[in-house]
């Protein structure tokens, strides 16, 4: 390739404002890293057994395309326990990560589609998802006071102006807010109405602190929505990079085609690591999920008596705060006591920060206020 080539594809890639954008860890580095979508959490014996089982055994080739047969089906009977959706193994793909599941999912799912609408406040990983091709993207607007989630109103608005296919995401990533069951009820009529469909990033609802109303819920045959997510977050899996998308069956060769050809090599053996931990994933996230209310609550009126906003977020993993003093100032307090968190102007919302739940998110908002 000349030079002169190998140049200009470099200039269009530092040029591409979307395929630059940082996205924050998908796992804590660490205690005092609160910016990650992930918490830390210790390999339970029994998954590292498992797991240790499936190399003793010969699992050391590459790993079935779309994922192992039984983890498939794992993954499928956790989302129709769960989110009462219709999905069987043959509409899973595991992927290697969320980002990945954000990039198959908007890409092949997308190229099916005229346009795609993504909330003006979303996942910074769904933007850098964008940036490889050229896309029709519709802007959705978002309701600040309703935890930066698009309203029902503005998504039938958009769906009513030629938009086909949404990407939306409940629990939201920056705050925490979901959907009520009213609300879901309502884009799914009006992605009906209009013949649309919806990828729908639900990866935090296992962290909702109260019922949770999926949108695949109300798509009864599996035909109009694909849902995404991490594989039994809190389980110690994070680092391993395992989540999942399950689709419309029709949906699934294009995305199961490109993953062959970007990640072919992911692990076999971590696969049956991930199987091991969807039985054992009903009681340990109850008791994970317990424990987090409470450190949520205590972080939340910690910062709320010190005159941060807290907003109001159902999922228990993350809590998004608008600083009194402004963002760059405390995230400069918080790097110098020791703290990372998740700066808001990646999601869209440059006046908010997201911190990582967990036994550190106390002591940073106490080294603050």
């Amino acid at each position: 390739m000349a030079s002169q080539t190998k140049a200009e594809i470099l200039r269009q890639h530092q040029s591409n404002a979307d395929l630059n954008t940082p996205i924050p860890a998908q796992v804590m580095r660490g205690q005092n890293d609160l910016s990650a979508d992930g918490i830390i959490r210790p390999l339970d014996e029994r998954i590292i057994a498992a797991t240790a089982e499936a190399l003793e055994s010969g699992q050391t080739h590459y790993v079935d395309v779309p994922g192992i047969a039984p983890l498939r089906a794992a993954v499928a009977d956790f989302l129709g326990s769960f989110a009462d959706a219709a999905y069987q193994g043959g509409n899973i793909v595991i992927t290697a990560g969320m980002q990945e599941a954000r990039f198959l999912s908007i890409q092949m799912i997308g190229a099916q589609f005229d346009n795609i609408g993504i909330p003006e406040v979303v996942h910074p990983g769904a933007r850098k998802a964008l940036g490889t091709r050229a896309r029709n993207v519709i802007s959705l607007p978002v309701d600040a006071e309703a935890g930066y989630l698009p309203s029902p109103e503005s998504i039938a608005e958009a769906l009513a102006g030629g938009c086909r296919l949404l990407f939306l995401e409940s629990p939201s990533r920056l705050s925490g807010a979901v959907y009520s069951d009213q609300q879901v009820a309502a884009i799914s009529q009006a992605l009906a109405e209009h013949d649309a469909a919806a990828i729908w990033d639900q990866g935090l609802a296992v962290w909702v602190d109260d019922s949770y109303d999926s949108l695949a819920a109300c798509d009864s045959e599996a035909e109009r929505v694909a849902v995404i997510g991490e594989a039994f977050p809190g389980m110690g899996l994070a680092s391993w990079f395992i989540a999942y998308i399950a689709a419309p069956e029709a949906w699934v060769p294009p995305m199961q085609s490109q993953k062959q050809i970007m990640s072919i090599c992911t692990s076999t053996a971590s696969q049956y690591g991930a199987l091991e931990a969807s039985q054992l994933y009903r009681a340990e996230g109850n008791q994970q999920l317990a424990s987090l209310r409470q450190t949520r609550a205590g972080a939340a009126q910690l910062a709320s008596d010190s005159g941060w906003t807290v907003l109001g977020g159902a999922a228990c993993n993350i809590i998004a705060l608008r600083p009194p003093g402004g963002v760059d100032a405390a995230l400069t307090d918080l790097r110098a006591a020791g703290y990372d968190a998740a700066d808001g102007a990646l999601f869209g919302a440059p006046d908010i920060i997201r911190l990582t739940v967990s036994n550190s998110t106390a002591d940073a908002l106490r080294a603050l206020v």
